[in-house]
């Protein structure tokens, strides 16, 4: 049963076959006599799909290197626009072209200044001339500098001022003392303010040679009025108040400290350094100027009114403490007792007894009716009293430690000065 199903299986298939090959040899869609052929690839990857035909993306462009060279000329007012045009920042700008001022400013500096020609038979006039001739062309240098730069970056600057800000160890710490109210900016503009006009006075009476006529005093109290002035443009006026009374403390309040045995508190010493402010021109000092428009008599009646304002500030006995603490003698005994509790008392009188003891020593010397014998033991009295009234006074301890550090200074304002020896003849 099983045979006969399976070949009646077997014969319905092989007809099936048939029929279909009869039906495509009698197909319309090739011609009679054609091959068909199929090209079969047999690929591991993924065909991709189709897609559009990508359009042809071009390489990036490659940057020219950069090379400083670009950006120099000998053109100053080029190279300034090639630093600006690069982005470099303003500052950057600045502290490019000044130190390449500077440079080629000083060049042309030293080669006015080498003395190329012997002069040693030129007449004393003509050598004069040649130096003030000198003289006029570098100050003709300085101004054609100073021109560019003001050309360039718009302001007067000064390489030198800010070298010496930023390099200069001490001075750099005074600097910032000084002028620690201020910004970055107030600072770099007060200290080229500064540099410049105090240079401009130099320069002014180098040449006049010392000789200042009426018109002279007048160019140099309107310098003096121009840095007030060119200094208000970066600060307030209550800034500029205050850069007085901080000149006033460096020039001429610095002994009024404890360590000379003076106790002042900081708004004493503000009000100190007003009171001079309003005595004396440190504007014009600390450009150099201040003996040249201010008589002797003026700066003489400045000091006097400062010392009665000093002395009402302060009572008789705080303002005595002041006039003690500016003479050196009493500053040594105050300062190498200072540890070991001396009254104020002991110490007024140890500095009297010394003062009075040089005092008189100077006269001694100064007495030529005495021989010399009788000069070194008068000498070597005062000596010995004046020691021992310091011991007394101070106490044996605060006395040793007097002596320690000051004892040959004590001896030697005592004493006659030491003889020359006259070298022995050959």
């Amino acid at each position: 049963m099983r045979s006969f199903l399976a070949l009646s299986l077997s014969l319905a298939l092989t007809g099936v076959l048939l029929v279909m090959n009869l039906a495509l040899l009698r197909s319309p869609g090739a011609p009679a006599g054609t091959v068909v052929e199929r090209l079969v690839v047999v690929t591991a990857v993924r065909p991709a799909r189709p897609t559009a035909a990508a359009e042809a993306v071009p390489a990036p462009a490659v940057a020219a290197p950069f090379h400083w060279r670009a950006v120099e000329s000998a053109d100053y007012a080029v190279y300034a626009a090639n630093l600006r045009a690069i982005g470099a920042p303003p500052v950057v700008v600045r502290d490019i072209l000044l130190a390449d001022l500077e440079k080629h400013f000083a060049k042309r500096q030293a080669a006015l200044e080498e003395e190329t020609e012997d002069t040693f038979w030129l007449s004393a006039d003509i050598r004069d001339a040649r130096d003030r001739d000198r003289e006029l062309k570098l100050h003709a240098l300085e101004m054609e500098k100073r021109a560019l730069i003001r050309q360039l970056l718009g302001a007067e600057l000064s390489f030198k001022a800010l070298q010496d800000m930023r390099e200069r160890g001490f001075s750099r710490e005074i600097v910032q003392l000084l002028f620690g109210f201020t910004g970055l900016a107030q600072l770099d503009h007060l200290v080229t303010v500064h540099h410049l006009r105090e240079a401009d006075v130099e320069s002014f009476l180098e040449l006049r040679e010392g000789i200042l006529l009426d018109e002279d005093v007048a160019a140099l109290r309107a310098l003096r009025e121009r840095f007030e002035v060119e200094l208000a443009q970066q600060v307030s006026p209550s800034e500029l108040e205050e850069l007085r009374y901080r000149l006033a403390v460096f020039e001429n309040l610095s002994t009024l400290q404890q360590t000379n045995g003076v106790p002042i508190t900081g708004p004493e010493l503000r009000e100190i350094a007003r009171l001079r402010a309003d005595t004396r021109d440190f504007l014009a000092r600390v450009i150099q100027l201040e003996e040249h428009i201010y008589s002797e008599e003026a700066r003489q009646q400045g000091d006097a009114a400062f010392e009665e304002l000093l002395r009402r500030f302060l009572g008789t006995e705080r303002y005595a403490d002041v006039v003690r603490a500016r003479d050196r003698t009493f500053v040594e005994l105050f300062q190498s007792t200072a540890q070991l509790g001396v009254q104020k008392s002991a110490l007024v009188e140890a500095h009297t007894a010394r003062t009075a003891a040089a005092r008189q020593a100077q006269e001694i010397r100064a007495d030529k009716a005495l021989s010399t014998e009788e000069r070194a033991l008068l000498l070597a009295t005062l000596r010995a009293a004046t020691t021992d009234r310091l011991a007394r006074t101070l106490g044996p301890a605060a006395f040793t430690a007097y002596a320690k550090n000051h004892g040959q200074s004590l001896t030697n304002a005592l004493s006659e000065p030491p003889q020359r020896r006259r070298p022995a003849a050959p």
